[in-house]
């Protein structure tokens, strides 16, 4: 087993459970053990490295040039509750291994080199991309309720703000990830070149019937919210595959009320989210799905916003950079949007040029404890980042 391989193993293997599955949520005892490790394997390295004020592990390998920007890699250290090993490990340890090849071959950047381990990448009540939202600016600690949820976390607003860094310093940021799909393995391709991260876009949808006796309510009389938003979910989910084979539909969460055997649903609350990459398209769905519920005799609908996240696209001479290494390297590859979010996200929001480097999911399985990625293929896209990172050192940036 290769030294990435066998750190990835190591380092994304605190946390398994019973079931082989790994769950090492942000904060835990498990995240801290496993940044532990990370920052040792860094400082071997001659890193300097850090526990930022929320929980970010951070290192710095010194370029020869004070004035030149950083060369930012990274990607996170969390996973979701009985998740699998590579999602966010991979980025991070294929980052550790990008400094001990440069010290394998005694090489000396001209920029600094950065790598970020982040906190709390996954979905929370803090929300997604916590710990790279705080490096960038993007989280309010004063909103409301918000320094109560930090709380829990012995986290505090006063943390949140002294995690912001200058990102004006940072000359791009990559991210080396597992695909998370089935695309990659599907077509026997090696590498993916990301072009960007698709929209999510969610809504809190609400069915409001009449709750009544399961018994002696016949059915021409019922209002069955349950009826209604089954309805309504299953017309979106058809309508979805019509409008773009690129656009996914997801209904994961759902509440009925009352909640018994015996009474008729009166009221059902769920979460619709949609992804693509192109705005005008989630735009277009949603339009249709609020059409469609008004034709739905069973109850009423309300619509609450949620969530936007806009696409972001890559950098696109990150972009033609990484698919020219591929090219020189002779291994297949191509190029393709993202349909998961990352943390990537945050920093090109914030204006920091950003590039993705994906690795084939096997059965495009992700969060899951069967998640995984072949050994050959964890090192070649660990070549493709180094080779990019080399690139960008020597003139590209």
């Amino acid at each position: 087993m290769s030294r990435l391989n066998d750190l990835l193993q190591q380092a994304g293997g605190i946390g398994r459970n019973p079931d082989g599955s790994i769950t090492r949520l942000g904060f835990s005892e498990g995240y801290f053990q496993a940044a532990a490790l990370l920052r040792q394997k860094m400082e071997e390295l001659g890193l300097e490295t850090e526990m930022d004020p929320v929980g970010n592990l951070h290192g710095v390998l010194p370029g020869t040039d004070p004035e030149a920007k950083s060369i930012v890699l990274g990607s996170h250290i969390d996973t979701v509750i009985q998740g699998g090993v590579y999602d966010g490990m991979l980025g991070v340890t294929g980052a550790i291994e990008v400094a001990a090849r440069l010290k394998d071959e005694g090489r000396k950047l001209r920029h600094n080199l950065e790598i970020w381990g982040f906190n709390m990448e996954e979905s929370s009540i803090l929300g997604g991309t916590f710990g790279s939202r705080c490096v960038v600016g993007m989280v309010d600690p004063d909103a409301p309720g918000y320094p109560e949820r930090l709380a829990k976390f012995d986290c505090s607003p006063d943390k949140v703000r002294a995690a912001r860094r200058d990102t004006g310093r940072y000359g791009c940021y990559l991210e080396y990830h597992i695909e998370q799909g089935d695309k990659l393995d599907n077509a026997g391709i090696d590498v993916g070149v990301v072009s960007g991260i698709v929209s999510v876009i969610r809504y809190d949808v609400t069915a409001k019937g009449q709750s009544n006796h399961a018994g002696t309510t016949m059915m021409v009389n019922r209002r069955d919210a349950l009826v209604g938003m089954s309805k309504l979910i299953v017309a979106a989910e058809e309508d979805a595959r019509r409008l773009s084979d690129t656009l996914v539909f997801t209904v994961g969460k759902m509440q009925v009320l009352p909640g018994q055997e015996n009474v008729i649903p009166g009221e059902v609350k769920a979460t619709f989210e949609m992804r693509h990459m192109d705005k005008a398209v989630t735009d277009r769905f949603y339009d249709d799905i609020r059409q469609m519920a008004a034709g739905i005799p069973n109850c009423d609908f309300e619509f609450v916003p949620t969530v936007a996240k806009y696409s972001t696209p890559c950098d696109e001479r990150l972009v033609k950079l990484i698919d020219g290494v591929c090219g020189e390297m002779g291994i297949s590859h191509v190029v393709m949007p993202s349909g998961a979010g990352h943390d990537a996200n945050p920093m090109a929001h914030e204006g920091v040029p950003m590039g993705m480097i994906f690795a084939p999911s096997a059965g495009g399985i992700s969060h899951h404890g069967a998640e995984y990625t072949e050994p050959r293929h964890v090192d070649m896209g660990a070549e493709v980042l180094y080779r990019t990172v080399l690139k960008l050192d020597q003139g590209e940036l």
